[in-house]
Order: C-alpha cells, then structure tokens, then sequence
C-alpha cells in the first residue's frame, strides 16, 4: 500500500486548483484507491501573524497493474 497526500487553499480557487491535481494524478497513475480521507489545518504564514486554513486529501492506494497502458 502506498499513500499520496495533496494540499490546497480552502478556497473555492484552492478547492479547484487542488481537484484538478487529484483527477491529473489519478489519470496518469490509475490508481487502485483504498481509503480516502481530508483534514483541514491552520498554518502560519511566513510572516509569523496570520494564519490561513489548508486542506490535506491523503488517498491510499494500491499502484495500478495497467499504469503503463
């Protein structure tokens, strides 16, 4: 079993940006997926004052027996 973790703004910018590199993945490694989970986080940003809201997609998953077709 393998993990691939993905994180984006929680925007709905973020949200899209971040979709778009999960279905891309997905296309290119086809993988056999497991378990999918997402988990908001604060960060700080570089500044050390403000803090901003992330999302962390993390799928496990099997690699794929046909990602070179």
């Amino acid at each position: 079993m393998r993990v691939q973790s993905f994180m984006g703004k929680a925007s709905l910018e973020g949200l899209h940006q971040m979709d778009n590199l999960i279905n891309e993945w997905i296309k290119r490694t086809k993988p056999k997926i497991i378990q999918i989970t997402q988990s908001p986080c604060t960060v700080v940003k570089h500044d050390g004052r403000d803090q901003e809201t992330i999302i962390v997609v993390t799928i496990l998953y099997e690699e794929s027996e046909f990602k070179g077709l």
